[in-house]
C-alpha cells in the first residue's frame, strides 16, 4: 500500500472567514475544522454529542499550540466556537447558525457533514425506522438557513455538502445510505441554481472508503479487502484528504466552481 502524504494547509487563505462544520466531533468533520483553523478560518463546531465537542474543542486547541504555524498573536481559543445541535430538529439547525453569526458576525462556509452509516444489510431486511433515521441525519443539510446568513455578508459564501461515492453509483448492501447521499446531490444541483444569484457556491464532496471506524465497521472482513482491491490508488482515503477539498471549495481557489460533484475516491468511479 502507498504511503499517505501529510497534508499542508497554506496559511493565511482562509483568514478572516468563518466556517460553520456540522457532525463536528466525527472524523471527517473534525480534521475539516483543524483544516480551515489552520488556514486562518474562525470555526463553528456543531454536533450532537456535547462531550465529544468539548473534547474536539480542547484537541483542536493543542494541536494547533504544537503547530508551526502557532503563534501567540492568534489566539486559537477564541478562533472555536462549539453548539450542541440535533441536525434533524429544525430549530436546532437554525439555533447553530444564529449563533455562529452572533459569535462571530458573518458565516462564509459551510461544512455540512453530519452523517451516519449501518453494517451491510439486504434491502429486503432494511426496516422502515432504519430509513427514516438515516435519511433524516444524513439529508437534512441546513442549506436553508445557511443561505440566510451568508446572504446578509453581501459577499456570497460556499456551501459544501459531504455524500460520498454511494451518491453516484449503486452500492448494495447500503441502499438507504446510497439514497440519502443521491438526495445530497440533488439538493446541490438545485440549491446551486438558486443561490447563484446571491454568489453562494454549493458542490458536493464524495469520498470513497475512509479510514474511519464508521466506515471499517460497515462491512465483513474479506469483503472490506475486495473493495480494497478495486481502488486503483490502492488505499483507503484519509480523513485529510477530504478536509483537504473542503479548504479548497471554501477558499477563493475555487471561486468559480458550483453544482460540482468532487470525488476524492482514488480513482473508483470511473465517467
Amino acid at each position: 500500500m502507498p504511503e499517505h502524504k501529510p497534508q499542508i494547509p497554506i496559511p493565511n487563505r482562509l483568514k478572516g472567514l468563518v466556517a460553520l462544520i456540522t457532525g463536528a466531533a466525527g472524523n471527517i468533520g473534525l480534521e475539516a475544522a483543524s483544516r480551515l483553523l489552520h488556514e486562518g478560518a474562525s470555526v463553528v463546531l456543531v454536533d450532537i454529542n456535547a462531550e465529544k465537542l468539548a473534547q474536539s474543542k480542547r484537541k483542536l486547541i493543542d494541536d494547533f499550540k504544537e503547530s508551526p504555524m502557532y503563534t501567540d498573536q492568534f489566539m486559537v481559543d477564541d478562533a472555536i466556537f462549539t453548539v450542541q445541535a440535533d441536525v434533524t430538529v429544525e430549530e436546532d439547525v437554525l439555533k447553530s447558525v444564529t449563533k455562529a453569526v452572533s459569535k462571530f458576525g458573518r458565516l462564509n462556509i459551510a461544512v455540512l457533514c453530519a452523517g451516519i452509516s449501518y453494517s451491510s444489510t439486504n434491502i429486503l431486511e432494511t426496516d422502515i425506522e432504519q430509513y427514516d433515521k438515516v435519511m433524516r441525519v444524513n439529508s437534512r443539510s441546513g442549506v436553508r438557513h445557511c443561505r440566510n446568513a451568508m446572504k446578509q455578508t453581501g459577499s456570497g459564501g460556499s456551501i459544501i455538502l459531504v455524500s460520498s461515492i454511494a451518491g453516484l453509483r449503486a452500492t448494495p448492501g447500503l441502499s438507504v445510505y446510497s439514497m440519502s447521499k443521491f438526495a445530497l446531490r440533488g439538493l446541490c444541483l438545485s440549491a446551486a441554481a438558486e443561490l447563484e444569484q446571491f454568489n453562494i457556491r454549493v458542490n458536493t464532496v464524495h469520498p470513497s472508503g475512509v479510514n474511519t471506524p464508521m466506515f471499517l465497521a460497515s462491512w465483513p472482513p474479506e469483503k472490506m479487502e475486495s473493495m480494497l482491491a478495486s481502488v486503483p490508488l490502492d488505499r483507503w482515503a484519509e480523513v485529510a484528504d477530504v478536509a483537504a477539498l473542503v479548504a479548497f471549495l471554501g477558499s477563493s481557489d475555487a471561486q468559480f466552481m458550483t453544482a460540482g460533484a468532487l470525488k476524492v475516491d482514488g480513482g473508483v468511479v470511473m465517467y
